[in-house]
């Protein structure tokens, strides 16, 4: 069949916001966590691991729903951005057709976060956000991209669905001062225009119990309601520059990732291998404190010289083989230890790598990385991770991850190791 109106080539709306419940682990191995697209940084945590082959990745977290309506205007690209993750922008084109005279955007969140939200064109003098899937008690803050000079009139209402009832519920009062928007009363919120940044803040909070699978509360769907008075010839409502990194909030786990499942737990055969690794420097004051490791499935290979590691697999069963560390002085000139070691290494063999410290970066050594499936020409910046394989084909998960301060990969390799086609 053809694909709906809103899933084609994983990157319609619902590609980009998909999310799995993977309650026993059945798919990902990982039982309780999420399965998302793996650049939808809005449900993402520093430690959800990547699956390359489904262009996914397995998260865990509290997620929630909103629909962000649009009107008078139905041809708007909207950009939403989670304040942990602000290089990691998500575009949402709506979900309805260009005829309507609103459009419907449909970002699933991670509670309890703060977003940012712009728009390709002026922002939409009126705007609705519905609260879906939130539990009572469950929060976001957002930050709303509108022009300098803007007026606002902001309300709150219940909109029952079945009863085609509507009830207004409070009404929002502008406050100078940021943390007030974390103070609301009954009826009574505030929100923060913050005129140097163009974001009008808001904290959307559901005030109402809701039955298990319904996704909205038991007295109706909570919405917000937003009119804008814009000045005349209002320019592109896109504040990303002015927001950040001035509202960048530290990323860290709410939730932890649950255990994955390992031996008999597992119903078949073939299943997936969990590889983490991560080669990072820290500066206490004065002292500097560089950190690398390898983990195969629990089981740690910590990084002790200057250099780096390496981690050999066995790509049809999965089990390590041989794990070996080259010193710089090694890395220099022509390593005739490091080619050796990796040309003794089997085929169809899974290979990991870590730097450590100040390694070298530069020089034939590299070679190494473009014989095992990195690209051709690469440049080595201070740390470095790599999952590499050494065979006749490059599977789609070989993967390099090379920055100034910290390389860390998080992902899952397919095992048996097979060609498969690229999604």
């Amino acid at each position: 069949g053809e694909p709906g109106p809103w899933f084609n080539q994983l990157d319609m709306d619902g590609d980009k916001t998909s999310v799995f419940h993977d309650l026993d682990g059945s798919v990902s191995e990982y039982p309780g966590s999420y399965l998302t697209k793996d650049d939808n940084w809005l449900v993402r945590h520093p430690d959800c691991i990547n699956v390359p082959d489904w262009r996914g990745a397995i998260c865990s977290g509290r997620y929630a729903q909103m629909y962000i309506q649009a009107y008078k205007s139905s041809n708007l690209r909207m950009k939403i951005i989670k304040n942990d993750f602000p290089s990691h922008p998500l575009y949402l084109e709506g979900a309805l057709t260009r005829s309507t005279h609103y459009q419907q955007y449909q970002p699933v969140i991670t509670l309890q976060k703060g977003y940012t939200i712009h728009w390709d064109q002026t922002a939409p003098a009126e705007l609705a956000i519905w609260l879906i899937n939130f539990n009572k008690g469950d929060w976001i803050r957002v930050g709303l991209c509108y022009p300098r000079g803007t007026t606002f009139s902001i309300l709150s209402d219940v909109h029952n669905r079945l009863l085609k009832q509507t009830s207004k519920t409070g009404t929002f009062v502008r406050t100078l001062q940021m943390d007030k928007v974390e103070q609301s009363y009954p009826g009574r919120s505030h929100y923060y225009w913050d005129e140097d940044s163009g974001l009008l803040f808001l904290k959307l909070k559901a005030q109402n119990e809701r039955e298990k699978f319904a996704f909205c509360s038991m007295k109706g769907c909570e919405r917000i309601k937003i009119k804008a008075l814009l000045p005349r010839n209002a320019g592109i409502s896109d504040c990303t520059a002015t927001a950040y990194p001035r509202f960048t909030e530290r990323a860290i786990v709410d939730v932890p990732m649950p255990r994955k499942l390992f031996g008999a737990q597992l119903k078949t055969k073939d299943h997936f291998l969990e590889v983490k690794m991560e080669s990072s420097r820290q500066h206490f004051f004065h002292l500097r404190n560089d950190f690398a490791y390898i983990e195969v499935d629990g089981r740690r290979y910590p990084c002790s010289e200057d250099g780096i590691q390496i981690v050999v697999i066995d790509g049809s069963r999965g089990h390590v083989v041989s794990h070996g560390s080259f010193r710089n002085a090694i890395l220099q000139g022509i390593p005739w230890q490091l080619f050796n070691y990796v040309a003794a290494i089997p085929d169809n063999s899974i290979v990991l790598m870590a730097s450590k410290g100040r390694y070298i970066t530069r020089g034939p050594w590299t070679r190494v990385l473009e014989k095992l499936g990195a690209d051709k020409g690469l440049k080595l910046k201070e740390k470095m991770a790599f999952v590499g394989f050494k065979g006749s084909f490059r599977p789609i998960w070989v993967t390099l991850e090379t920055e100034d301060h910290k390389a860390k990969i998080f992902q899952v390799v397919p095992i048996p190791v097979v060609r498969k086609k690229k999604l």
